[in-house]
């Protein structure tokens, strides 16, 4: 093997592990969820009273070991990207922080989603009964849909696909 093939496949590899080793525990996700007094579409509605668009990406964060919060991307009525961090457990959102011009793909997306990202938790909830903890604006085999990360009471980690055109289960499987 080439040195410059094998130094890629030793960086892959790397990649790999460290985002395996930042992975949270059951327990960890389950103490995050304790500590949090809102839920995933409470704080997208904080979040959009902040900053008026559309939610493409909501997650339940750490906050690197501080207080826990959502970090919440927008897409304005502009076309500008903004993300919003909603403390967890005040609900207060924090400044926006701008990160320019919209993809085009996040744009695309959107056009193509018939149903918010909140009927899309909604409808993962209803099939895989638990805490929704994360959820994005994605694409599942060329067809626009929400990946919503489902905590269920065992601790486990659900990924739940939804269709973004009519809020129909694609798929739901063990993350």
């Amino acid at each position: 093997m080439r040195p410059s093939l094998r130094l890629s496949a030793l960086s892959l590899a790397l990649a790999a592990m460290s985002s395996l080793a930042m992975a949270k525990s059951p327990a960890e996700w389950q103490q995050l969820v304790a500590q949090s007094k809102l839920t995933l579409n409470q704080a997208i509605v904080q979040a959009t009273q902040a900053v008026p668009g559309t939610v493409i990406d909501a997650e339940l964060d750490d906050g690197d070991l501080q207080a826990p919060h959502y970090a919440v991307e927008i897409i304005t009525p502009a076309g500008e990207s903004v993300e919003v961090k909603v403390d967890a457990v005040s609900g207060q959102a924090g400044p926006a922080k701008h990160d320019g011009k919209a993809k085009n793909k996040d744009m695309q997306r959107l056009k193509a989603a018939k149903t918010s990202m909140q009927q899309a938790i909604e409808a993962a909830t209803a099939h895989t009964p638990g805490t929704a903890v994360g959820a994005e604006l994605d694409n599942h085999w060329g067809t626009t849909s929400y990946q919503v990360n489902v905590l269920q009471a065992d601790g486990q980690m659900m990924e739940v696909k939804i269709n973004a055109a009519n809020a129909q289960v694609l798929r739901a499987k063990r993350d």
